[in-house]
C-alpha cells in the first residue's frame, strides 16, 4: 500500500489517545499544555482575550512550560 500524503507519517498515523491535554494558569495566562512527563510541559495553545499575550514569544506553541502548578 502506498500513502500519498503533504504531511509526515507521524501526524498521519498519530494516536489521538496518547496527548494529555491539561488547563495551566501561568503568570495569569491560562493555556492548554501537553504533559511530557512529571513537571514538564509543551503549549500548545493559549486562552486569553488580551492580544498581547499572543504576541509575547514566552507563550509561543511548542515552547516548554516547567516546574509549574495545576489548575
Amino acid at each position: 500500500m502506498i500513502y500519498y500524503s503533504a504531511f509526515p507519517l507521524d501526524l498521519a498515523y498519530y494516536d489521538p489517545s496518547q496527548i494529555k491535554l491539561e488547563e495551566m494558569t501561568v503568570d495569569g495566562i491560562t493555556m492548554l499544555v501537553n504533559k511530557q512527563n512529571e513537571g514538564e510541559a509543551t503549549l500548545v495553545r493559549l486562552i486569553s482575550p488580551d492580544p498581547a499575550h499572543y504576541l509575547d514569544p514566552r507563550y509561543q506553541p511548542g515552547m516548554k512550560i516547567t516546574n509549574q502548578p495545576r489548575v
